[in-house]
């Protein structure tokens, strides 16, 4: 199955981050490598909470979280995206040398929507994803874990590139 946003947001990523932080890409995303991550540092059905398409790697934490949805504008898959990550505490993946990776104090998670499949004269969908984003940003952080900071961008399909860019300057503003 072809994923043309995923890879063009891998693709602006490692253009952006390139040396410095280590981007960890799952198969839509142009990679080899599901991205499980856990809640603990032990490696079980029971602790795996979902899988992701990008993670950005720095000093051997995990640093930021990016999630592509293709297929259309849920607020429940959205929110539910981000809360079974924002609960997770560690990747753990055999192909690491370090097997279980911990997250940073401070990780961003975005979420890059194609706006293209739902952005469709009359519906609100843009404004809803605006209050989503709002919603979210105000609840963090959250007391126990990580996730810091959240951004949600509506992108027109994988030749939006000032959207990418944006995108990219966001994750590279915060890696910085």
């Amino acid at each position: 199955m072809s994923h043309p946003l995923h890879l063009a947001v891998a693709r602006e990523l490692g253009r952006r981050i390139g040396g410095r932080t280590e981007l960890l890409r799952d198969e839509a995303c142009g990679g080899s490598q599901h991205l499980p991550l856990f809640c603990g540092v032990r490696r079980g059905r029971d602790m795996q909470l979902c899988k992701v398409d990008l993670l950005a790697v720095a000093s051997g934490q995990v640093r930021a979280i990016l999630e592509i949805e293709e297929s259309g504008f849920n607020p429940t898959k959205i929110c539910g995206k981000f809360l079974t990550s924002a609960l997770a505490t560690h990747l753990i993946h055999d192909s690491r040398p370090e097997p279980v990776v911990p997250f940073a104090d401070r990780v961003l998670f975005v979420q890059v929507l194609d706006g293209s499949k739902f952005l469709k004269p009359g519906t609100r969908k843009d404004k809803q994803a605006e209050q989503i984003e709002r919603l979210i940003r105000g609840m963090l952080p959250f007391r126990r874990n990580s996730v810091t900071d959240y951004r949600l961008f509506l992108v027109s399909g994988a030749r939006d590139t000032s959207q990418l860019e944006a995108v990219g300057e966001v994750v590279s503003w915060f890696l910085a």
